[in-house]
C-alpha cells in the first residue's frame, strides 16, 4: 500500500452525477475539502463494505470539514442504483470510461492482487459482512482514497496493493485535521 502526505495539483476533468448531469471535479472540492473514494467494480465485495464504513462515519467526517464522494466506473444509473441500495448520505459519481481513474493514477492490479488466495480469507468476512454484487467493469481495477483541499491540492492518498486494503478511518481523520481545525461536537 502507499499513502503519503503532500501537496500535488488534483487533475482536472469531470464525474457525472446519479442524475446524469456533468460534474467538475473542481466543484467537489471548491466549499470543503474533499475524501475522494474510487471503487473496484461494482459487485466488489470489498469495495461495499468500504462504502459501508464511509456511511458508518459520515458525520464523523463532516464535523471534522470533510466532504465525501464515492466514485464507480459504472454509468449514472448504477451510480444511482449504488447510492440507493446502500442507503448511502453521500454521493455517488460515475466514470464510465475510467479516465479521472487514470488521471489520479489510481492502481490496476494483477490477479494475485484483486483475487489471490491469500485475500479469500477477508473477502468471505466482508461478504459475511456486506453482501456481493454482480462484478461489472474492469475487475483488475484496485481501489483509490484522495483527500483534496480546498485550493485543489491532494494532500493525502492511499494507493492499495491488493483489493482488500483500505485507509483506516483515523489516518484519514487525522489527515483531515490538518486541512481546518475539527467542527464543534
Amino acid at each position: 500500500m502507499t499513502h503519503y502526505i503532500s501537496s500535488t495539483p488534483a487533475p482536472q476533468g469531470s464525474l457525472i452525477a446519479a442524475d446524469g448531469h456533468q460534474v467538475p471535479l473542481a466543484h467537489l472540492y471548491a466549499k470543503r475539502p474533499l475524501l475522494l473514494q474510487f471503487s473496484r467494480h461494482l459487485g466488489c465485495v470489498f469495495c461495499i463494505d468500504h462504502a459501508k464504513q464511509l456511511l458508518k462515519h459520515y458525520e464523523t467526517f463532516t464535523r471534522h470539514n470533510l466532504d465525501v464522494a464515492l466514485v464507480i466506473m459504472g454509468s449514472a444509473a448504477e451510480a444511482k442504483k449504488f447510492h440507493e441500495a446502500l442507503k448511502l448520505t453521500f454521493p455517488v459519481y460515475a466514470d464510465p470510461d475510467q479516465s479521472v481513474y487514470q488521471a489520479f493514477e489510481v492502481p490496476r492490479g494483477s490477479v494475485w492482487q484483486v483475487a489471490g488466495p491469500h485475500l479469500w480469507w477477508q473477502g468471505l468476512k466482508a461478504l459475511t459482512r456486506s453482501g456481493i454484487g454482480r462484478p461489472r467493469g474492469d475487475l483488475m481495477q484496485l481501489s483509490g482514497t484522495y483527500l483534496i483541499d480546498t485550493n485543489g491540492q491532494i494532500v493525502w492518498a492511499f494507493r492499495p496493493s491488493s483489493s482488500v486494503e483500505f485507509p483506516n478511518i483515523d489516518e484519514l481523520l487525522v489527515a483531515a485535521d490538518t486541512l481546518s481545525p475539527m467542527a464543534d461536537a
